[in-house]
Formats: C-alpha cells, structure tokens, sequence
C-alpha cells in the first residue's frame, strides 16, 4: 500500500460520518423581510396583523475510540403578515418571510481534524391584491368561489457561506465558496388567480389557471476557493442572471390534505397543499418567487461545481382556520426539507491520491413547524435568524463579503427552499432535533365524500 493509503482511507471515512451526522438533522424551512419591488400603493381601510413561523435547534456527538464526532445545528421559519381591506371583496396582504439556516460539524481523530460549517439565509418581501370573487375548478368539474390572486409584487434577497476545513499531521486542506443573491418580481392576473375555495366542506382538490404578465429579474454571484493537501490551489468568482417579461399561462393545482391540532394555541387547522406550475415559485398562499432564481432551488446550480451538496423543499403545507376562507386565514405552516452533500475530494484524499469511488453523501430531511404567535415575538425571531441566534453567528446577508487575497473566501454547499411543483414528504429521518417532527405528523387524512 503506498505511503497515502492509509490516511486517504482514514479521510474518506471521517468525511462519511462527518457528513452522516452533521447534515441529517440540521435541515428545515421557509422564509423572508426586505424591501419591495413595485409595492402597492397603501390603502385606508381597516388592517389587522397575524404571524407564525418556528425555530428548531439540534445537537449531538458520538465517541469511537481515539475518535470523536460532534454537530450542532440551529434552523427557523417566520412569515410576518399585514392584512388592510380595499373593499368588499378585496384585500391588500404583506408578508415578511425570514429563513435561516446554521450548521457545524467536527471530526477529530488521531493525525487528521475536519470541520463543516454552513450558514444560510433568505429575506423575502411580498404584496398581494386578492380577492374572494375568483373561482377555482373542483375535481368534480364544478366551479365554486375561491379566495385567489390579482396582482402581486416581491422581492428576494439570499444568500449562502459555508466550508469544509481539514488538517492531516503538517497538511491541510479546505474548500470555501460565498454566494449572494437578489430577486424581484411584479405580476399581474387575469382572471384573478384562484388559490383555495371560500368553502372547504367536502372538498379534497381543485386547480384554478389564469395569464400572468409583467416582469420579474434576478442575480446571482458567487466566489470560491480550494486547497489540497498536496498543497495546490484554485479560486474564482463568477455572477449571472436572468429576467422574465413574457406572458404565460399558470396553473395552481390545490389538495386538502386533512385536519391537524399540532397547534400551540389548540386550535385545529386544514392542511392544505398548493402547487405551482409556471416560472415562480409560490410560498404561504401568495408569496411569489422567481423560479430562475434558484440560490435554493430543486434543479441544478449555476455554481454547482463549486458546491457542496444540495437540498430542496420536498413539500410546504399552509394550514387555514377552519370556516369559511378569508384573506387572514392562513395562519400556520410547515415545510419538509431534503438534501445530500459531498465532501469535496481535497478532503477525502491525501496527498494527491485518486478520490474514493463514491464520495460521501447523505439525503437527511426534517420537517419545520411554523407556529401562530404575535407579530412582535416573530419580529424577535426574525432578527435572530438574520443576525445570530443563540451565539450564532450572523451571515451578514445584506453586506458586501470581503476576501482576502492570501485567504480563502467563504461558503460551499447549498440549502434549497425553491420547489417548481411540491412533492410528497420524504420519510423521516432517524435523527430528529428539537421542534422537528416527521412530514406530515399529525395530518389524518379526511375521508374523501
């Protein structure tokens, strides 16, 4: 066995359980808060304020001998929502959606150290016109009064930082890359889109299509750098973007999925599940993202060869107060998160050696609970997932990232909310922190009429 073998062989193992035990629990979320694209002008009339969102914090090691893993993770969702009446029929919405994401993860074993850390964040900002006079199509064929779209605008700010570091006797070795990110959109119906029936009584799914026109751009930019253990470098950055103003037919398809009480208020809520088929993404009932803009989408990455691993929302339930739908009626949520993630070859050889066969990964996810609370306390929560919770340290979205020439500049890997069209909850993983609960927990399927 030449000199490398076993330290290579070494390397490759602590990767794999780095990775196994630092990725699986450490995934979760939906989110925003920024300024607006195209904001509607505000109205006079009545206004009352609602929130929900969650935050969930996990931890965990495990000792073999000379060698000692270690993770901690902490993770969140908050959707802060305004609602101001314009007439009978008609509302204006806001919603500030905030998501943050912290991992980190050790190895340590005789002769060779690896660390993973990762921080993600996301700040959405988004105005809606709905109205209760839209209609959607129920699977029985029949038209029936839907709450739905009339106009929306948004606008996104992302972005990501995240490493892997090891040192192996007098070598190391490390891998960074940054990513940054901004979108806007501003989009007009016709007909109004509509999203969910005004009555729910009986109903199990529905889909509702409307044109939609105006414009929507996006950017993003990204720097990178790696060192072997043999001592050989590469860096670069690299930024592109994209824009929208063609108008397109899209189609919201709608299931309830059933009754759940997982409610700190005790309240029950119907579950419902809405997908999206177009060129953005739809979050919280009208929340509208563009699907180009896919920092954290479900499809492949402009900067993919520089990443660590990748993960997507695998489903998004709304949860609407039971009753009659009204524009205030979404009040609580959840989201499924699922992902795999590679540790670069720099990391899982030695000294130049060839990499492994198949490099390590794992496919975690975790569903997060976004609870009702008061627009203060997820205004709190908010700025903690922006700025730190707990001692976390902040990402810094909204600042330009410096890198030093002689140093390398921050983040590998990606954490992924942006899903074309939602799919069923991946099964739970093993390995669940506190505020996480299995896909779909909870949600007794209603029997169909």
């Amino acid at each position: 066995m030449s000199a490398n073998g076993p330290r290579t062989k070494l390397a490759s193992i602590a990767a794999a359980a780095l990775v196994a035990l630092a990725i699986v629990p450490a995934l979760a979320a939906t989110a925003g808060a920024a300024p607006m694209a195209a904001a509607p002008a505000a109205p006079s009339g009545p206004s009352s304020a609602w929130a929900y969102g969650g935050q969930g914090w996990g931890s965990g090691g495990l000792t073999v001998g000379p060698v000692t893993y270690a993770w901690n993770a902490s993770f969140g969702g908050v959707v802060i929502l305004n609602a101001t009446n314009t007439s009978n029929t008609t509302t204006m919405l806001h919603a500030s959606r905030t998501v943050g994401v912290w991992i980190n993860a050790s190895y340590a074993g005789p002769n060779l150290s690896l660390a993973y850390h990762y921080h993600a964040l996301e700040v959405d900002n988004a105005y809606a016109n709905v109205t209760t006079a839209a209609t959607v199509t129920l699977a029985n064929a029949s038209v029936v009064p839907a709450l739905g779209i009339l106009n929306a605008s948004a606008n996104a700010k992302a972005g990501l930082q995240a490493s892997v570091t090891g040192t192996m006797g007098n070598e190391s070795a490390d891998a960074y890359l940054n990513v940054t990110g901004t979108a806007q959109a501003a989009l007009a119906f016709s007909p109004a889109l509509g999203l969910i029936p005004l009555n729910l009584t009986g109903v199990s799914s529905w889909d509702a299509s409307a044109m939609v026109s105006g414009n929507a751009s996006w950017n993003l930019g990204w720097n990178w750098s790696a060192h072997g253990w043999n001592g050989t470098t590469a860096s670069g950055s690299n930024a592109t973007g994209g824009n929208w103003s063609t108008a397109t037919e899209v189609t919201v398809t709608g299931h309830l999925v059933g009754v759940s009480t997982r409610f700190a208020d005790h309240h029950p809520r119907l579950a419902i599940l809405l997908g999206f088929s177009g060129p953005f993404d739809l979050y919280d009932g009208f929340v509208l993202i563009p699907h180009g803009f896919d920092l954290f989408g479900a499809g492949g990455r402009v900067f993919g060869s520089h990443a660590l691993g990748a993960s997507a929302i695998a489903s998004e339930y709304v949860f609407v107060n039971e009753g009659r739908v009204a524009p205030q009626s979404i009040s609580a949520a959840n989201a499924t998160l699922g992902g795999s993630v590679a540790i670069p070859t720099a990391l899982t050889t030695g000294g130049g050696a060839t990499s492994p066969a198949a490099s390590p990964s794992a496919t975690p996810g975790a569903t997060l609970w976004m609870q009702p609370e008061t627009p203060s306390a997820a205004q709190a929560q908010a700025n903690c997932l922006q700025f730190g919770c707990s001692g976390t340290a902040s990402l810094g979205l909204l600042a330009p990232i410096a890198v030093a020439a002689a140093a390398i500049a921050a983040v590998v890997g990606v954490v992924a909310w942006r899903s074309r069209r939602r799919r069923a909850p991946p099964a739970a993983t093993s390995t669940s922190p506190s505020a996480i609960s299995p896909a779909g927990a909870d949600i007794p399927l209603r029997p169909q009429p």
